[in-house]
């Protein structure tokens, strides 16, 4: 009896839908391709970044240094006495803007004027509320609301092989994306030593790497996720013509980013420690001592006028070990001025480098950084 109502009920839908088929075959033969695209195409997995871009496009806005004339007015922007395109981001809905240092104009140029231009076309005369050599951020207020933010996750952390987009303005073409990958992460620099150069070794920036095309005009822009959130501030890029080395750009990431706007936003700059040393480059210093070989000491610096000298070498400050430069520059940095740091040392003999005193302190009081001095 099963098998006579499995075959009563199977068999007969079953026959249906061959005869159904072959006739569909035989009126159009192509149908069974269509059929088999749509099955697929329902499964394909479409590697697209429209979510990202649509997410954090509307916060990249086009940046335009204007020339002014003789006698300091502007009127409105105008396309012929434009030096300067760049990027920026917008940080806050009421007008706060981020971009870099680099590309505004210097505090001694004030024959000039600095314009933004939403995704929307709106433009915006824009002010310069401060600016930080260092990390080479700079931030500017428009008068606008209801900004678009760029949004911001300081919870992740960005990892090498992550895919990067970046949004903005290469070359005065429009907004514009590139894609890449992050390739490095904390190359850390120094900060600016001329508008066009930057000094990319030991410092204050923990750059981001990427591969992603940064160009001229890209400056100021963002570098985001594929869940188009933040990742860093677009600041410069390595080319060289000689060495044929070319799409290499690097970015200031999100955490020292906020950190520096909000400085700058509550106080007009990044109030840091300044020592008046830096290293020697070495990194194996004799007898596997771990610390940092002094190498220059500033003559104006609060460090002149101490018992330190070339070639000591930093092993501690107020006692915490110093493993790398890095950490020595941290804890200078971090240390409000008019402090007093103890440096513990040992000083290597300049006729032979096997001989190392003991361990000997040198109390410094740190200064203000005036680094943000043109």
């Amino acid at each position: 009896m099963l098998k006579r109502k499995i075959l009563l009920y199977v068999l007969p839908p079953l026959a249906t839908g061959i005869i159904a088929g072959i006739s569909a075959l035989a009126l159009n033969p192509n149908i069974g391709e269509s059929i088999g695209e749509s099955i697929y195409a329902k499964n394909f997995d479409l590697q697209s970044y429209s979510y990202a871009v649509a997410k954090a496009a509307p916060s990249v806005v086009n940046i335009y240094v204007q020339r002014l004339n003789n006698d300091y007015s502007s009127g409105k922007r105008d396309i012929k006495s434009i030096v300067t395109s760049a990027s920026g981001v917008v940080i806050s809905s009421d007008g706060y803007i981020v971009t870099n240092y680099h590309v505004i104009p210097s505090v001694n140029e004030p024959n000039t004027a600095i314009w933004v231009q939403a995704q929307d076309g709106q433009t915006f005369q824009a002010f310069v509320i401060g600016y930080d050599r260092r990390t080479d951020i700079a931030v500017l207020k428009i008068d606008a609301t209801n900004l678009q933010a760029i949004s911001i996750n300081l919870n992740e952390v960005p990892q090498v092989g992550d895919v990067v987009l970046a949004i903005g303005n290469p070359n005065n073409l429009g907004q514009t994306v590139t894609h890449g990958i992050i390739s490095a992460t904390a190359r850390t620099g120094s900060g600016l030593l001329t508008r066009e150069q930057m000094d990319i070794r030991e410092g204050l920036q923990d750059l981001i790497q990427t591969d992603a095309p940064i160009n001229k005009g890209n400056s100021g822009g963002a570098l985001v996720n594929t869940r188009g959130n933040l990742v860093g501030v677009n600041t410069a890029s390595f080319n060289d013509d000689v060495t044929g080395i070319y799409g290499i750009g690097f970015s200031v990431p999100t955490k020292l980013v906020v950190y520096v706007v909000n400085e700058i936003i509550k106080q007009g700059r990044v109030i840091r420690g300044y020592l008046g040393i830096s290293d020697d480059g070495t990194h194996n210093l004799p007898n596997k001592i771990v610390g940092v070989k002094i190498g220059y000491i500033d003559p104006l610096g609060p460090a002149a006028n101490s018992d330190l000298q070339v070639g000591d070498i930093i092993i501690g400050v107020n006692g915490k070990k110093i493993i790398n430069l890095r950490s020595l520059i941290d804890i200078i940095s971090s240390t409000p001025p008019n402090t007093a740091l103890d440096l513990k040392l040992v000083r290597v003999d300049k006729n032979d480098d096997k001989k190392i005193s003991k361990p000997f302190y040198v109390s410094i009081t740190v200064v203000e950084d005036k680094a943000n001095i043109d």
